[in-house]
């Protein structure tokens, strides 16, 4: 079974910048979770730096479900590869990639900071140099719930909007995704709701969407984003599964935002129909002649 950390393993392994800076262990990329083998380990090749040992954490979060900080230590002696040169490679494998593993849920990383370490082991032994990559982990939970439901109805729009748009969630995905500027990511949450208006057939409803659009460059970013909200102003409105409309008020674009806060802001408003009271037959009073 692929676990995150598997799948995160399985990212850095296979990229060939990483995988040529490293020692091998056991003719592989020198890349632990929690602790490498000991040095004098049988499975060393020639030599036992750099290498990249990384640990995961995740808590609980009431607005992702999960949260998770990552880190990522790239570890190196004078001699051979500096952690410099590994680091960008580090970031860019990791960083705005979505993760699935078996269990259904997607994760995805952001790059928060880089430190530097160095320390003397033993008295003439070579330095140790390294670097201390953190990143922020979110999961992005389909936030789809009962009918009529503004976000399985902005799912749809979005899935014939553009095939090229892959909706977190909704599109299948391989285990390891790396949005691009030609099939970029969305990810579409509720961010606030409320009742508007309440009449005797149905309750009005107003609703903030949050859009989240990942892709390489902050250019290809802004110009999916502007597509879409294009799309949505000039539509005007979205029909929801049951085939009611759930009107378009604004679209709000926030230029100070990114990917994991969502760039966009969608407000709506849709109506729920009150159902009738089912009155029983043997409620009802009556006579027969005879």
């Amino acid at each position: 079974m692929a676990s995150l950390e598997a799948l995160i393993r399985k990212r850095l392994m296979t990229d060939p910048r990483i995988e040529e800076r490293l020692a091998t262990y056991w003719e592989e990329p020198a890349i632990f979770l929690q602790e490498a083998p000991d040095d004098t380990a049988e499975g060393w090749g020639d030599a036992q730096f750099p290498r990249i040992v990384f640990l995961m954490d995740t808590f609980a979060d009431a607005e992702r479900g999960v949260m998770g900080g990552l880190s990522v230590d790239i570890i190196c002696t004078e001699a051979g590869h500096a952690p410099e040169d590994i680091e960008p490679c580090v970031r860019e494998a990791l960083a705005g990639v979505f993760f699935t593993p078996d269990n259904g849920r997607t994760f995805s990383p952001k790059w928060r900071e880089t430190g530097v370490f160095k320390t003397n082991v033993g008295e003439q032994e070579a330095l140790i140099l390294g670097m201390s990559v953190s990143f922020d982990v979110f999961e992005f939970p389909l936030m789809e719930t009962s009918d009529p439901d503004p976000v399985a109805a902005i799912h749809e729009y979005a899935l014939g909007w553009d095939e090229h748009l892959a909706v977190i969630g909704r599109t299948e995905l391989p285990s390891i995704f790396e949005p691009s500027r030609e099939r970029p990511a969305a990810y579409f949450r509720r961010a606030a709701f409320s009742v508007d208006l309440q009449t005797n057939t149905s309750v009005w409803m107003l609703c903030d969407l949050a859009v989240h659009l990942f892709a390489p460059e902050l250019k290809d970013r802004l110009k999916w984003l502007e597509q879409l909200a294009q799309s949505l102003a000039l539509d005007g409105e979205i029909t929801m599964l049951d085939g009611s409309p759930m009107f378009l008020r604004n679209v709000k674009f926030n230029a100070n935002a990114d990917e994991v806060t969502g760039q966009l802001t969608v407000s709506v408003r849709y109506g729920l129909l009150r159902k009738p009271k089912y009155a029983h037959t043997m409620m009802e009073a009556g006579w027969e002649r005879g």
